[in-house]
């Protein structure tokens, strides 16, 4: 499949400023849904994904040598930051907020077991009333730890929170299959109850996998 046009690109950016998802970005362009976020997750950048800069990166990658040689510290530089990039690419198809999804993706690649405010803001090149929000929005989450060292607060990537996130959708599965065993019970033996019937016992099985697995695999989670 032919490379992206730097119209393509702009169509992207536009897109992606209107709210809309990969898939949808994608299924408009014509193009599968992987070609748009492997895009913006090799390319997004201090400033979000610009599509001029994405299109001069391609070419100067176009242009590159194809001869093996060891990485210079720079090109590790470079692969660290495509690595955060494509992180940061998950996180938003998952919903988060792009300052949020960047100081999450930060705190699990840095060398430093945490880092300050003011360092995520020199990081990530943007203010620190973003960087404050997005904080405050991890932290709610329980998506990150707030530590005090004496003199100014921490942040750190919070392990626990994959358990916990995973319980929690444990939790509303739950809610579901309760709401449709209700709704079984009142639409009796109909089209209605029958779909329902099946919504609950299939969430009931998937839930209970669900908490099973979580409580299984915690410990990978320690310290």
């Amino acid at each position: 499949m032919p490379r992206l046009t730097l119209d393509e690109r702009r169509f992207i950016a536009d897109k992606m400023t209107e709210g809309l998802g990969y898939a949808e970005i994608a299924r408009r362009l014509g193009r599968p849904t992987s070609t748009v976020s492997r895009e913006v997750a090799r390319n997004i950048g201090g400033q979000g994904y610009q599509p001029e800069q994405a299109e001069r990166r391609t070419r100067e990658r176009g242009r590159r040598p194809k001869s093996v040689k060891p990485a210079a510290p720079d090109d590790v530089t470079r692969t660290v930051s495509e690595f955060e990039a494509k992180m940061v690419a998950v996180l938003l198809e998952k919903g988060m907020p792009q300052m949020a999804a960047r100081v999450l993706a930060c705190l699990y690649v840095t060398d430093s077991e945490s880092l300050t405010a003011a360092e995520l803001v020199r990081h990530l090149k943007v203010s620190p009333a973003s960087v404050s929000a997005a904080v405050r929005f991890l932290d709610n989450l329980g998506m990150i730890k707030r530590v005090h060292d004496g003199r100014r607060h921490r942040y750190l990537a919070d392990d626990a929170a994959w358990f916990r996130s995973s319980v929690a959708s444990g939790l509303t599965m739950e809610r579901w299959a309760r709401t449709a065993h209700e709704g079984a019970e009142l639409f009796g033996d109909s089209l209605p109850g029958r779909r329902l019937e099946k919504m609950a016992l299939f969430l009931d099985h998937f839930t209970r996998d669900l908490m099973s697995v979580a409580d299984k695999w915690r410990h990978l989670l320690s310290p």
